[in-house]
């Protein structure tokens, strides 16, 4: 028969040996337990007996003139199996009848020595590593005009262990009777029994497995009769749930994965039910295992966190816009949805999140540059529109240098306000050309380029008394756009010529660096500028010494154009910088087009035939 048919015989086999086994495991613990005591309780009585025969021995002996040892060595032939120790008062043993005594350990810390000295008498037991043996000791406290000391008398527990290996062996035949009968008498019970219940338990499994279309056939027996008409009906509704909730749940996780809005499912303990890909990748938790953990466990966020919780407490729709400076500081507006079951109790929590973080930065920007704008254009709208209304009096009041002045102020505002609005063309030209692939691209010498670039500054640099000193090689090549790239590193050299110092010089430096990138490093000897603006210079109009820079001339965009001329070449801009020691900025630059790698389209070179 196979063991699948004999389940039932093993299991119930297995209960009533382990029962068996129960009644005479306990049945032999509580009577060793009282034969143990009995026995422990004799001997004990017997080495009390003893410990006073030895103390009064001690006490009739002349101990000042005999050691202690000596006179135990005589005793030990009148005691035969009886160990002898005594111990002082420190704990130190001063005569033991079955060991050198100065081989000892210090007795001081042992149970009965301390209940001696404490109670008076104390007993324990335990394994000997001396003699390998168990044995029963019995301290009794003697004092005497020379001190306190303990007398220890020791038997081994022979007898006990004797009267229980008996008992053991007794109860062990006792079980193994019971347990032979036991077997004998389940086997003939449920051989009768397997046979009709393992159709029923092969079927069982069979539905367990998915085979929901299997049917079990009847036993001529009513009451397994019913129990297989149960099974195939609760098959038959299984296959028809089944097939329905696998359909719906297709339909649910279709439509949640699709949805570009991070969404999460919450029982009330805030444990987290399901989580869409949006969600995952909104709040940077790929590759970590979600569901089932505590929304806390997952989410360091105390705001969302108490949004949650707010919700599930009060129930009904609430919306919130939470901002997670960890995460690049990704802002999400997040809606909260009670679930209900069935009979409408709320059993969780629904959060819907929008991911607004480009949103709100290009709200930010527009209203940063709507204001910056209107400011940069009015400030020379306003000297133009002032000194030609000045102009434009008739009185005779200005005169003929006046009037030369005044023609200087609105030429030199006529230039800002030109050169103003040709940067915002060109970052909106930049910001609409927005990649690589639709720039002419050509091959251009580093060297010929950067040389042309100090040629373009010389009069600037000349009114400054700024000289400029280039160093490159002459064999670097790159691919880009000539103009754009032109532009840019005329913008470092410009800002590094308005804020040196008369007289001091600006490095231009072109590499190639570890990273295989062309590299052009533009080198001031200016004031510097404090690390807490480093991050923020590439920003439009934005100046660390306002006054200084609109004195100087500087429209407040050449650097965001070189912060947009190097991103559509697939590279960027950096700053070192430090107050008093001047300031580097660095144009990094890929040497071959960002779109030219293996497979990609290649950007049109100029004179190129397509």
């Amino acid at each position: 028969m196979r063991f699948r048919a004999n389940s039932m015989f093993v299991q119930l086999s297995l209960v009533l040996i382990v029962l068996q086994c129960v009644i005479v495991f306990v049945s032999w613990w509580l009577i060793a337990g009282r034969v143990s005591a009995f026995f422990t309780q004799q001997q004990v009585d017997e080495l009390r007996g003893l410990s006073s025969w030895v103390v009064t021995v001690l006490q009739d002996s002349e101990l000042d003139s005999t050691p202690v040892q000596k006179w135990i060595n005589q005793l030990e032939h009148d005691t035969e199996g009886l160990r002898i120790t005594v111990v002082d008062r420190e704990g130190t043993v001063v005569g033991d009848s079955s060991k050198d005594p100065a081989r000892m350990d210090n007795h001081r810390q042992r149970p009965e020595i301390i209940a001696a000295f404490r109670d008076g008498d104390g007993t324990a037991s335990r394994y000997s590593d001396t003699l390998g043996t168990e044995f029963l000791y019995y301290a009794k406290r003697v004092a005497d005009p020379d001190g306190m000391y303990i007398v220890r008398v020791a038997l081994p527990l022979t007898l006990v262990q004797q009267s229980l290996a008996s008992l053991t062996r007794t109860m062990l035949l006792a079980l193994v009777i019971t347990l032979g009968a036991t077997v004998v008498v389940i086997f003939l019970v449920t051989r009768w029994l397997s046979a009709r219940i393992q159709t029923l338990s092969d079927g069982a499994e069979r539905f367990a497995a998915g085979d929901l279309g299997h049917r079990i056939r009847g036993h001529h027996m009513a009451e397994l009769d019913g129990l297989s008409s149960s099974l195939n009906t609760m098959a038959a509704e299984l296959a028809a749930r089944v097939v329905q909730i696998e359909r719906q749940g297709n339909e649910i996780e279709s439509v949640l994965q699709s949805m570009s809005n991070g969404v999460i499912a919450l029982d009330l303990s805030r444990r987290i039910l399901s989580m869409n890909q949006a969600a995952v990748d909104m709040l940077d938790l790929e590759g970590r295992s979600v569901r089932g953990r505590v929304l806390d466990d997952v989410l360091q966020h105390d705001d969302l966190l108490g949004f949650a919780g707010d919700s599930i407490r009060h129930g009904g729709r609430r919306f919130e816009e939470f901002a997670f400076e960890a995460i690049g500081g990704l802002r999400v507006e997040c809606a909260s949805e009670p679930l209900h079951d069935e009979q409408h109790e709320v059993v969780g929590l629904l959060l819907v999140m929008n991911d607004v973080t480009a949103l709100r930065r290009l709200e930010s920007i527009r209203t940063d540059f709507a204001a910056n704008v209107s400011h940069e254009l009015r400030t020379p709208i306003m000297a133009i529109q002032g000194y030609a209304d000045l102009l434009a009096d008739d009185t005779g009041n200005v005169g003929e240098s006046d009037r030369s002045q005044y023609l200087g102020i609105i030429q030199r505002n006529t230039v800002r306000l030109a050169a103003i609005i040709e940067d915002l063309l060109s970052l909106s030209r930049l910001e609409e050309t927005g990649s690589s692939e639709r720039l002419e691209w050509e091959e251009i010498p580093l060297r010929a380029m950067l040389e042309d670039v100090c040629r373009d500054c010389a009069e600037t640099a000349k009114r400054r008394d700024v000289d400029l000193l280039l160093s490159c090689p002459d064999d670097i090549m790159m691919i880009g756009s000539r103009q754009l790239l032109t532009q840019a590193v005329d913008n470092l050299v410009e800002n590094a010529i308005r804020h040196s110092e008369l007289y001091a010089t600006v490095d231009i430096v072109g590499t190639i660096d570890d990273h295989a990138r062309i590299a052009v490093e533009v080198r001031d000897h200016g004031n510097g500028i404090p690390s807490e603006y480093h991050d923020r210079i590439f920003e439009r109009f934005y100046r660390v010494d306002k006054g200084r820079d609109r004195l100087l001339g500087g429209t407040g965009l050449g650097l965001a154009i070189v912060k947009h001329i190097a991103m559509v070449h697939g590279g960027r801009v950096t700053v070192s910088s430090e107050v008093g020691e001047g300031s580097i900025f660095t144009l990094l630059v890929p040497q071959k087009p960002q779109h030219a790698g293996d497979g990609d389209p290649v950007p049109r070179m100029a004179g190129s035939h397509s």
